[in-house]
């Protein structure tokens, strides 16, 4: 019998972290010092303020902003708003890009919700091996079950998208 139990970079992919953990793990991947650049902010201040490890610090207002802008423009805000939507007991839909769709970019989201139904398949599967569903893997499956969600949104915004132009 297995259990799952998650390292830090497999909880970083496959849960939806906590704000802090979300906003540090953007920050780092991206570089703190760059991103403290960008925006005149002192770089070990953003550090010490993003450090996972001290309960006691906390990101400024601002610089949650700042790192959310700069995630955003890189188009990497995906865990910080996953983070925000669990922590205000909501889901984030993204929104889908203007303009006409074919037939063949409507069918390509229903085959990205299928593969999202088949994720959560698969990490219910998974979990219930052994008899017990342990807390990693119910963070597994919160996360399969909002990329679900946000999938099936997709196909609807897609299919009222489709033809735009070409109706008489």
């Amino acid at each position: 019998m297995r259990t799952t139990r998650l390292g830090s970079s497999d909880r970083a992919e496959r849960t939806i972290l906590d704000l802090k953990t979300a906003l540090a793990v953007t920050a780092k991947r991206h570089g703190v010092n760059k991103i403290a650049a960008l925006y005149g902010l002192h770089p070990q201040s953003l550090y010490n303020n993003l450090n996972v490890n001290d309960p006691d610090r906390a990101p400024t207002l601002a610089q949650f902003e700042l790192v959310l802008e700069f995630a955003r423009d890189n188009g990497d805000q995906q865990q910080i708003l996953d983070a925000l939507s669990q922590l205000g007991g909501c889901i984030w839909l993204p929104l889908p890009d203007q303009g006409d769709l074919s037939e063949a970019e409507v069918f390509a989201e229903v085959t990205r919700l299928v593969a999202k139904v088949g994720a959560l398949c698969n990490t219910v599967r998974e979990a219930t091996a052994d008899g017990h569903v342990c807390a990693d893997e119910v963070a597994m499956l919160e996360l399969d079950l909002l990329r679900l969600m946000q999938a099936g949104f997709r196909v609807v915004e897609s299919a009222k998208r489709f033809g735009i132009g070409r109706q008489a």
